[in-house]
């Protein structure tokens, strides 16, 4: 087999999610074609995929020295420069891979995520020339229409920004079935009552190593754990999907076969123990560097099994963040996101979804009282200190004073805040809706806002409307 026989079968194991099998092709390849820039190339994001970003780094840049014009090797090492903090060699790869490819939709859209645009940045023009040809691709035009709707939203052409992300959207076509999760909230909510909270009080293991920050996204989550994650004692695994499986996993233990929720009728008691060992040795995979006393599970879909989590685990600490629930929406909808979150991407859908978030955390609230604590976005910007403080005495922790100086702290952040959680306390995201009133009634609507009356913060979700 040819050496690009062997990458070709590679990227395809990739692809897959096969990693550990092209991980050892690519190897093979570096072992007797060390200079091969394709090869050096696919094993560094290999390694970013394994948060192996150092060396992930030194295999991509070796790539680039090989062969300085593939612009995907530019492109993708500044998306692991831009994960590391090292936001002006992300920016100027990402503006080589546009120099070298014009028509290169992802690396507009990754350069247009981390600068503030002027009225006279040429970017725009150039994005705006691209997406002129007609004959594009509509996955591709989405990108474009992302980035362009960045930059309009950054000049303050608002009307402009709304139509390209509202096309950007479009071009992206995903889909989501609201009804459906409807049901699956209705079914948590029936099968997670009173009487069956109750009846398994106790259950599980006692470890109060777990943190869970859950809400919708671009609603704070990663603020909180960037905060939290500063402290000596707290490590932070970022966005774990770890929940997921284990509520696949409760299925399988179950007496009653079905998917989750609905098999958690059929879970014994020390089922729930099991399913807390499965979670606490999957965590322990992703720990650097010795024991926490605290370690932080962000993923904000966790939402979705807080009674699963409080389950398997009674100690837990569950921070609900939450946003102005126009300011939540319209940043979802303004974000690209990659994996998962198809909601997102129709503006109606995403204000249905987080009305069903809003029922289920006010449940999780009535069944688990005192168990969650609800933090509000706007406080820590209003209140930094306290409700650091406030953070911490729930978390059971010392303050520390790296805790409020948390921008300072160097970890690797994957989630499209990587920019935010980096500088200091500041206050441009606030009110952010008011730009967009017309083009937001009707999500206002079915929130249950009136648009004209500003909504007061408070500290319980269920005050939101």
């Amino acid at each position: 087999m040819s050496t690009l026989e062997k990458l070709n079968e590679a990227m395809r194991l990739q692809i897959d999610g096969k990693f550990q099998s092209a991980e050892s092709i690519y190897m093979g390849i570096l072992e007797s074609e060390p200079d091969n820039p394709d090869g050096n190339h696919l094993l560094g994001l290999i390694r970013s995929e394994q948060d192996n970003n150092d060396e992930a780094v030194r295999l991509i840049e070796k790539a680039i020295e090989l062969n300085q014009n593939a612009a995907p090797f530019h492109h993708n090492i500044a998306g692991i420069y831009r994960r590391m903090g090292r936001l002006e060699e992300a920016e100027s790869e990402f503006r080589r891979a546009i120099e070298l490819k014009a028509d290169y939709g992802e690396a507009y859209q990754g350069l247009a995520e981390m600068v503030t645009f002027s009225n006279d940045d040429p970017l725009l023009g150039q994005i705006r020339d691209q997406l002129a040809n007609s004959s594009m691709d509509a996955g591709l035009r989405s990108y474009f229409h992302f980035a362009a709707g960045k930059i309009c939203d950054d000049i303050g052409a608002y009307d402009e920004a709304f139509k390209h992300y509202s096309a950007g959207n479009r071009d992206a076509s995903k889909t989501f079935n609201s009804v459906e999760f409807r049901q699956q909230v209705k079914d948590t909510i029936y099968v997670f009552s009173q009487n069956f909270v109750q009846r398994n009080a106790g259950s599980g293991d006692p470890s109060e190593q777990p943190v869970f920050i859950v809400g919708m996204p671009r609603s704070g989550t990663t603020l909180v754990e960037q905060i939290l994650a500063s402290h000596s004692k707290v490590f932070g695994a970022g966005e774990l999907n770890d929940m997921k499986y284990i509520a696949r996993s409760a299925s399988e233990l179950s007496s009653v076969r079905q998917p989750f929720p609905n098999c958690i009728s059929g879970v014994s008691r020390p089922g729930y123990a099991r399913l807390a060992s499965e979670y606490l040795e999957r965590i322990s995979n992703v720990i650097e560097g010795g024991h926490y006393d605290r370690v932080i599970d962000k993923h904000p879909l966790n939402f979705q099994f807080v009674g699963l989590i409080l389950q398997m685990f009674p100690n837990a600490r569950i921070i609900n963040t939450i946003r102005h629930p126009l300011d939540t929406c319209l940043s979802c909808f303004f974000q690209n996101f990659t994996k998962g979150q198809h909601y997102t991407f129709n503006v109606v859908k995403l204000a249905h979804f987080y009305n069903d978030y809003r029922r289920l955390m006010e449940h999780w609230e009535m069944v688990y009282p005192g168990k969650i604590l609800t933090v509000a976005y706007e406080n820590i910007l209003s209140k930094q200190e306290s409700e650091t403080m406030r953070l911490l005495k729930f978390c059971g922790l010392e303050f520390e004073d790296a805790c409020i100086d948390f921008h300072e702290t160097d970890r690797v952040i994957k989630t499209a805040s990587f920019l935010q959680v980096r500088k200091p306390i500041y206050y441009s995201s606030l009110h952010r809706w008011k730009n967009y009133t017309s083009q937001l009634s009707e999500v206002a609507s079915i929130l249950g806002i009136k648009i004209e009356t500003p909504v007061t913060i408070s500290g319980r979700s269920s005050l939101l409307t």
